[in-house]
This record gives structure tokens, C-alpha cells and sequence, in this order.
């Protein structure tokens, strides 16, 4: 409809032509040298084949048409332009979201099922009036207390030298969920974040291209070295080391450099959804995969409820909620048994923020973008207690 409509516009705008010179490169290059697997549940099957190369081609065509058509400009600015973009691209073509998926070829099952699952969900959003930003009823929007903080007004500095780009691979049953606390790292990191939908293949989505790339930094050997193709996955891996010392690996084997920049891919979703995404979609070390890092023995310090790393330097807020001004604990309103479950998205990507800043001394003045994503978590939860009512206990 016009929505759709509108976000044909905005791809067109920002230039999203998935046909071009480069894309079409890529997307024989990725077919034809990396061998990329997809598991959907116990079925793993390769793409590298030429039926496979002529599906994708196939489907890059439709999107490329479908961005190109005319359109009129859309509304202001949200965290869901991107997926209306996206949910555009699958709905093309004589796809519409009342299209039975058993009819549809295989290959395109999975995007047009997780497409018209967020159609539904962000339809109802718009019917209720709720913000596209935070995700809240108008009455309870936080977003005029969540303003962006990725670069220092004072200096006009980026407040995260060391990061690139923050990709967060999120579950589809997480977009538009009012306790999701991602939408958050969207909204305060606009640059420098990217939202990327686990379900629907870059063909369709052009962040799920670019974190492809991203993840398979190392396979090309020369290129690691180079200075150019560095990625950490946050995951709590037997394998995962803490940002330190990755760096003093790094060092040691004149990788990487201390100032380099890093993407950092984040999973969003509960634990069995993100488990899920990570194993379909984050290649191994051993196979050129990213980094894995955990945070640090002070970053679970504080996660544990340990007295440092609070955000008292940012009580200036105007809202004056007695639990605005206690220790921000990061933990999500979906109650889980198992306690460490309940570290939300926000809470994890901040203090790896921190850990790979090197900043853990005594809170002070200068309001660092970890300690306002803090307050930020604590401003949302609070305005979606209220929408809702107490936490519930997830077993997930």
C-alpha cells in the first residue's frame, strides 16, 4: 500500500539498486568462490550452485525493479524505515502478504513467511498509533529522553572510535516488540548501526549482504592482513576471548593495531532464537569466520551487581524516577530461571562498548555513550512497565 510505496521511494533515495556493477559482482563472486550454508533446522544445503546462482540473480532483478519504481517520498524518519524497505523488496513481483507460501517456490518460503509476519506486526503498530522509533504507545514514547549519542556535540568526535559498524542480527519475532531492547542501539547509534533481519537473504536485504561480507572477513588470507577486514561476533562461545585479549593476540601477530576499527555483530532474539541465528549465520573461526569475544571479568562485575559502572553521572535526566538514579542492573523485563538469561541486548553491547574503550574508572562528568545507553535501557523498561504491567517469567 502506500507505506510500501513510500519505502520504494526511500530505496530509491539512498540508492539501493541491487543490480549494480558491484552488487552483480558480489553476488557471483559469493556464489561461485564461498560456499555459504544455510541450516534450516537438520537440512544444510549449499547455494554455490549454478540454479542457485540463476535463483538469486532471479530474485536481485525483482528487487532492483521494485526499488526503482515510482513512488511518493516517505514519512519522517524510524528504525523500521529499513524493514519497510526490505518487506517492499519481497513483496514484489505478484507477492503480496496474503500470498499462501506453499505455493511459492522453496527458495522464496522462508523471506515471504517472515516478511508477512512483520507486515502483520507493523500493521497493527500503525492501527494502535504507537512510535516507530521505541515501539511504545505515543502516551509512554521515550524517544525525546533517548536522543542519539554517537558523536560528541562538544567536539562533533565520534563517541565510538573503535567501531565501525554494529550490526545487530535480530530474530523477526523481535521487530516491533515493545520489551526488544535493540531498537534502542538503533535509535542512539543511527551511523553506525544496522539492522539485519535473521529469514530474508540479501537479495531482499541489503545489510544482510553487507554482514555476509562482514563475517567472512578471514577467508581471504592477504586481506586480513591488510588492515581492512576486521569483525568480532559477541557470543558467549567456549571459544569467545575478552576484547583485551584479542587485542594483545592481535598485537603479537601484527594483525591488527590498536586504533583499528571493528564491526561488531550483536544477536538480538531470546536465547534458543539467538543460538539459532548464530549457528546458521556466523561461520567458525577455523573456516574464516569472525572473532568471537566475551566481555570482560569487570563487565560481569557489573552485570553481577558489583558497584561500579553506574550511571549516577547521568541523573540529570529529566526524569525523575527514583529508578532512574540506582545502579542501572541491564536486565530485561522478560523474567527468565535462569538469571544470566535476563541480560538484555543493550546491557551486553554497552559494556563491550566499554570493554573495548578501555573506560572503567570512577563515574564522572563527562556522560560516556555506555552510560547513556544505560539510562536509556532504565527510561524504557520503566515506560513499558507501565504499558504493560509486571515482568512475566519466559522460559525461552
Amino acid at each position: 500500500g502506500t507505506r510500501m510505496a513510500a519505502a520504494a521511494a526511500a530505496a530509491a533515495a539512498a540508492g539501493l539498486c541491487f543490480l549494480s556493477t558491484t552488487s552483480t559482482k558480489r553476488l557471483l563472486t559469493n556464489c561461485s568462490t564461498r560456499t555459504r550454508t544455510i541450516c534450516n533446522a537438520r537440512d544444510v544445503r549449499s547455494i554455490s550452485s549454478p540454479s542457485c546462482l540463476a535463483a538469486r540473480m532471479h530474485s536481485a532483478a525483482a528487487a532492483a525493479a521494485a526499488a526503482s519504481a515510482p513512488a511518493p517520498s516517505s514519512g519522517p524518519s524510524s528504525v523500521l524505515d529499513q524493514v519497510e524497505t526490505t518487506l517492499f523488496h519481497v513483496f514484489s513481483n505478484g507477492i503480496t502478504p496474503d500470498t499462501n507460501v506453499l505455493d511459492l517456490p522453496p527458495n522464496q518460503r522462508e523471506a515471504v513467511g517472515v516478511a508477512i509476519n512483520i507486515r502483520q506486526r507493523l500493521d497493527a503498530l500503525d492501527r494502535s498509533g504507537d512510535c516507530r522509533t521505541c515501539w511504545l504507545q505515543k502516551k509512554h514514547c521515550v524517544c525525546s529522553q533517548c536522543p542519539p549519542c554517537e558523536v560528541d556535540v562538544s567536539t562533533e568526535q565520534s563517541t565510538l572510535p573503535r567501531i565501525n559498524r554494529l550490526f545487530l542480527l535480530t530474530h523477526h519475532k523481535e521487530v516491533g516488540l515493545v520489551v526488544d531492547t535493540a531498537k534502542l542501539l538503533l535509535s542512539s547509534l543511527p551511523t553506525v548501526s544496522k539492522l539485519v533481519v535473521g529469514g530474508i537473504g540479501e537479495e531482499y536485504q541489503a545489510s544482510m549482504g553487507e554482514l555476509l561480507d562482514a563475517v567472512n572477513c578471514n577467508v581471504d588470507s592477504d586481506k586480513r592482513n591488510s588492515g581492512t577486514t576486521k569483525c568480532l561476533v559477541l557470543f558467549p562461545s567456549e571459544d569467545a576471548r575478552t576484547f583485551d585479549e584479542i587485542e594483545k593476540s592481535s598485537s603479537e601477530t601484527h594483525i591488527y593495531g590498536h586504533d583499528d576499527k571493528y564491526d561488531v555483530v550483536v544477536v538480538d532474539g531470546t536465547w534458543q532464537q539467538a543460538r539459532k541465528l548464530y549457528n546458521r549465520y556466523i561461520p567458525s573461526e577455523e573456516d574464516g569466520g569472525p572473532l568471537r569475544v566475551r566481555l570482560s571479568e569487570k563487565a560481569v562485575a557489573i552485570l553481577n551487581g558489583d558497584n561500579i559502572g553506574t550511571a549516577t553521572s547521568m541523573e540529570d535526566s529529566s526524569d525523575t524516577s527514583s529508578n532512574i538514579k540506582q545502579r542501572i542492573p541491564g536486565h530485561q523485563l522478560r523474567r527468565h530461571p535462569v538469571k544470566w538469561r535476563e541480560v538484555s541486548t543493550l546491557e551486553a553491547t554497552r559494556l563491550l562498548f566499554r570493554d573495548m574503550m578501555g573506560d572503567y574508572s570512577s563515574p564522572s562528568s563527562d556522560a560516556k555513550p555506555w552510560d547513556a545507553l544505560a539510562l536509556y535501557q532504565e527510561i524504557a523498561d520503566d515506560a513499558a512497565q507501565r504499558q504493560l504491567g509486571p515482568p512475566r517469567i519466559s522460559e525461552s
